[in-house]
C-alpha cells in the first residue's frame, strides 16, 4: 500500500496539473463554403479530440444585419434567405440541444449537407434528436430573437469581424492566429492549453507521462524516488 504521505504528494501533483481550457470562439455561417470547410477539417474533428482541454462557443451569424420591426425582427445574411434561416435554426439547436456533443454532431452534419435548414430533419434523425421543437422555435419569434442576441454578441465580442468563419482563442483575436486556426486547429489549441497536454496533443495523462523537467520537477523527483 502507498503510504498517507506520499499518497497525499500524489493527489496534489495531479492538482497541479490542472489548467484552464482553450477558449474557442467561432462565428461563421451557415452557407459559407469556407465556413463549410473550417467545421467539417478542423472544428468537429478537433472537438472530438481535445473537448476535455476546449471550451467551446459555436455562433452562426457572420457577415448578417437584423433590423427591428415592432417587437420581432428581419434580418438580411450574406448567402441571402436560406442562410439565415440556417443561421437561425443554429441558434434554435444551440438553446435546445442540451448535449454539447450531440450539438456539435448536429451542427456538423448540416454544415455536411451544406442546405441549411433544409439539411435539419435528416441531420436530427442522424443523431437522435427530436427536431420539431428546433423547427417551432426557427419558425417563431422566438428563433428571431435568439439570433438577434446572436448578433448582438457577435458585433460585442467580434467588432472589427470582416471574415468568416471568425475564430478567437481566448477571447483574442490576430490575424496569424486566424490563419493557423484555419489549418491545424490542433496545433492552436494544444499550444494555448497550459496544463499537461493530453495525448492527443503529443503529451500525456499518465503517472509516467509528465514532462522531465521545468514546473513538474518535483514530480519527476517523486515518480523517480517513489519507483527506486
Amino acid at each position: 500500500m502507498m503510504p498517507p504521505l506520499l499518497l497525499a504528494l500524489l493527489s496534489l501533483a495531479r492538482l497541479t496539473a490542472a489548467a484552464d481550457p482553450v477558449k474557442v470562439s467561432v462565428y461563421y455561417e451557415t452557407l459559407c463554403p469556407d465556413s463549410e470547410k473550417f467545421v467539417i477539417t478542423q472544428l468537429y474533428p478537433v472537438y472530438q479530440e481535445l473537448k476535455d482541454i476546449m471550451l467551446l462557443d459555436v455562433n452562426a451569424y457572420g457577415k448578417a444585419e437584423d433590423y427591428a420591426i415592432g417587437d420581432s425582427y428581419i434580418f438580411v445574411c450574406q448567402h441571402g434567405p436560406d442562410e439565415c434561416e440556417g443561421n437561425m435554426m443554429i441558434a434554435c439547436a444551440k438553446k435546445l440541444i442540451q448535449s454539447e456533443d450531440l450539438f456539435m454532431a448536429f451542427t456538423n452534419c448540416v454544415m455536411t449537407v451544406f442546405t441549411a435548414a433544409a439539411a435539419g430533419p435528416q441531420c436530427a434523425e442522424k443523431h437522435g434528436i427530436d427536431f420539431a421543437p428546433i423547427q417551432r422555435c426557427y419558425a417563431s419569434s422566438e428563433g428571431r430573437r435568439l439570433l438577434h442576441e446572436v448578433g448582438v454578441k457577435q458585433r460585442t465580442a467580434a467588432p472589427d469581424l470582416h471574415y468568416v468563419p471568425w475564430i478567437m482563442i481566448n477571447d483574442a483575436y490576430t490575424d496569424n492566429q486566424q490563419t493557423e486556426a484555419e489549418k491545424d486547429l490542433k496545433k492552436v489549441v494544444c499550444d494555448a492549453y497550459k496544463g499537461e497536454k493530453p495525448a492527443a496533443c503529443g503529451g500525456g495523462r499518465g503517472i509516467y507521462s509528465w514532462r522531465p523537467y521545468g514546473s513538474h520537477g518535483f514530480w519527476n523527483w517523486f515518480t523517480r524516488y517513489y519507483n527506486n
